[in-house]
């Protein structure tokens, strides 16, 4: 199975899962990396590992409906089977998601990662809510994407303890830590099942 990545930021999710795939801890090919701004550290990430990579900035387009058809023509071209969002920055809209629909998964082939439980808190900053609310312990969660904000099933979920002298610093260093574990876990647990689906039909 070839996966593409959509990412905005540093690409330190994005490092983790090409790794993952190069072991063989997550049984896909890591085929091509879209970002949608040129800042993006991502994209050197990708480079370095030699995987396809490209940008295409969300500025250069007059909607969001032909940003994310340029992307589709892409993941098109690239036979892509399932889109990781690592730490992609845009909400995707209903065009996007229900291209990507899965009807013998009942899901779109896309996965994110939250770094909050998401039926506790959705949107940006997750460490910085749980350290506001002074939580015991908060977690990081991969799911589905479907319309909403972090709203989609959710494939697999790790706790995470928080301490009280956490800052926001520490806090974000473990939970990276544990998203990097848990984001190739889910990935290939998605994998085989979307195998096995195949299988089926």
């Amino acid at each position: 199975m070839k996966l593409a990545f959509l990412v905005s930021g540093r690409g330190t999710n994005l490092k983790a899962l090409i790794a993952a795939c190069r072991s063989g801890q997550v049984q896909a090919e890591p085929a091509l990396v879209i970002s949608d701004r040129p800042q993006a550290g991502a994209l050197q990430v990708a480079e370095s590992a030699e995987v396809a990579n490209l940008l295409i900035n969300a500025h250069d387009y007059p909607s969001r409906s032909e940003h994310e058809r340029a992307i589709v023509k892409e993941l098109d071209r690239h036979e892509i089977g399932l889109v990781i969002l690592a730490g992609y920055q845009r909400l995707l809209s209903p065009f996007l998601v229900g291209y990507l629909y899965e009807p013998r998964l009942g899901q779109s082939r896309i996965l994110n990662i939250h770094p909050a439980d998401t039926r506790r808190y959705q949107g940006l900053n997750g460490y910085a809510w749980a350290l506001k609310e002074g939580l015991d312990e908060t977690a990081v969660t991969v799911h589905y994407v479907d319309e909403g904000m972090d709203t989609g099933k959710i494939v697999a979920q790790a706790k995470l303890r928080m301490y009280a002298d956490d800052t926001l610093e520490s806090l974000q260093e473990r939970g990276l830590k544990l998203e990097h574990q848990l984001f190739p876990q889910a990935t290939q647990k998605v994998i085989e099942e979307l195998q096995q689906l195949c299988a089926a039909f």
